[in-house]
C-alpha cells in the first residue's frame, strides 16, 4: 500500500511542476495592448443603412474579460432592441496574441449566422485596427474593425465592410466604461 501511494506521488510530481510551469508562462506584452477593452461598457451609436436594414441608432452594452489565464480577452457586444431596431445584433469573439505571425488576433461569431477573424500589427497611438474576412449570408468579404482610446474610460468602434474596392462604414459608436 505504501509502495502504490510513493509510486502515485513520484507519477504525480512532474505532472504537478508542469502544470506550475504553464501557470507561470510569461505573457506576451502586446496582450497588454488589449486592457483598455477589458470591462463593461455602455455604447451608443449608429449603424448605417444596407440592403437589408435601414439606417438606426444603436445602444449596447459591452464586456470583456481576460480569460484562460490571461491569454485571451473575451468579449461580448450585444445591442438593445428597440423599435428602430427590432433585430439587435450580438457578437461574440475571443481577443488574444498569436506569436508565430507577431500579430494581434480576433475570432468571434455572431447571431446572423456569421463568424470572422481578423489580425492587427498592434496600436498605433491610440488607435487599434483589425482586418480580416467576415463570413456571412453565403459571403465573404473584408471587415474592418477600428477601436481607439479616447481617455477617461471611453473608446469609439468603427464598423467597416470593404465593397468594390472602398471601405464603408457599417457602424460606429461611443463607449463609455461603466
Amino acid at each position: 500500500m505504501k509502495k502504490t501511494a510513493l509510486i502515485c506521488l513520484l507519477l504525480l510530481f512532474p505532472m504537478a511542476a508542469l502544470a506550475d510551469h504553464h501557470d507561470d508562462a510569461k505573457l506576451d506584452p502586446m496582450l497588454r495592448q488589449l486592457d483598455f477593452m477589458a470591462g463593461t461598457f455602455r455604447c451608443s451609436g449608429t449603424a448605417f443603412a444596407t440592403p437589408d436594414m435601414p439606417q438606426h441608432a444603436t445602444s449596447a452594452e459591452v464586456t470583456g474579460k481576460w480569460d484562460e489565464s490571461g491569454y485571451w480577452l473575451a468579449a461580448t457586444y450585444a445591442e438593445k432592441k428597440s423599435a428602430e431596431n427590432p433585430k439587435p445584433f450580438r457578437f461574440t469573439g475571443f481577443f488574444g496574441y498569436d506569436p508565430e505571425i507577431k500579430k494581434l488576433i480576433v475570432g468571434g461569431v455572431d447571431n446572423m449566422g456569421g463568424y470572422s477573424s481578423g489580425t492587427s500589427d498592434g496600436t498605433r497611438g491610440d488607435t487599434l485596427v483589425f482586418t480580416g474576412p467576415w463570413h456571412m449570408h453565403g459571403k465573404t468579404v473584408n471587415s474592418r474593425d477600428t477601436f481607439r482610446k479616447l481617455g477617461n474610460g471611453r473608446m469609439s468602434h468603427t464598423g467597416e465592410l470593404e465593397q468594390n474596392g472602398k471601405w464603408v462604414k457599417i457602424g460606429e459608436e461611443t463607449c463609455t466604461k461603466q
